[in-house]
């Protein structure tokens, strides 16, 4: 009789190859809790400083009794925090963006698991293929323009933003203007900064998303 042919089995992964395994993931995490971290804390030291600058200028403004030293101040003290936005702007931009690399490197182990442990499937909740590119997929997240509002450097942008419109306001209310004109020209400044930011926000994502590769896209599986 004829032995019926059966599926070839997959090569049994070595204790080396787990080991390995384990290490770079150990290590995937560690980077990947480290860039949030980061920005947790460079977007407290920068929210700390507005607060402060914020306080320093209410005590001047009822010293002076919102006099010129009072415009002078803070046209000397706003740009300051204006700077310090835009910087750490740049760099939660970029730990998030390293976080997300952190996390599709870690996201083939699954994919593995389902190979040489087909019964534990019933335990796993993310998906073991790509998501279509889109890894926010896994979580539930759809990703469209508006996300980029969500995220620590959106929220970075908005202060930032509001900063430099009020910065402007200031700017012409020490040479009287009328203060409709102070306000309309700072709620333009603010949703220029912001729009720009947030533009250069969108534009690193997609960059991002073009150049990151799918492992195991869902057509394949």
């Amino acid at each position: 009789m004829e032995r019926q042919k059966e599926e070839p089995a997959l090569p049994e992964l070595s204790a080396q190859t787990v080991a390995m395994m384990t290490a770079e993931h150990s290590s995937l995490q560690a980077g990947r809790f480290m860039t949030v971290s980061e920005a947790s804390g460079r977007s407290t030291l920068f929210i700390g400083t507005v607060s402060g600058a914020l306080i320093a200028i209410a005590f001047t403004g009822q010293a002076s009794q919102m006099g010129p030293a009072f415009f002078m101040f803070s046209l000397v003290l706003f740009p300051a925090p204006v700077l310090m936005g835009r910087f750490t702007f740049e760099r939660v931009l970029q730990a998030g963006i390293e976080a997300l690399i952190y996390a599709r490197g870690i996201h083939p182990r699954p994919h593995l698991y389902r190979l040489h442990a087909p019964q534990m499937q019933p335990y796993f909740i993310l998906s073991a293929h790509d998501a279509g590119g889109h890894p926010s997929l896994n979580v539930g997240i759809h990703p469209s323009w508006w996300q980029i509002f969500l995220t620590t450097a959106g929220m970075i942008a908005f202060i930032t933003s509001m900063l430099v419109g009020v910065c402007v306001g200031l700017l012409l209310a020490l040479f009287t203007v009328p203060l409709l004109v102070c306000m309309g020209a700072g709620i333009v400044l603010f949703l220029v900064s912001l729009g720009i930011l947030q533009h250069y926000q969108w534009g690193q994502w997609q960059r991002l998303e073009q150049n990151l590769t799918v492992l195991f896209p869902s057509k394949l599986l």
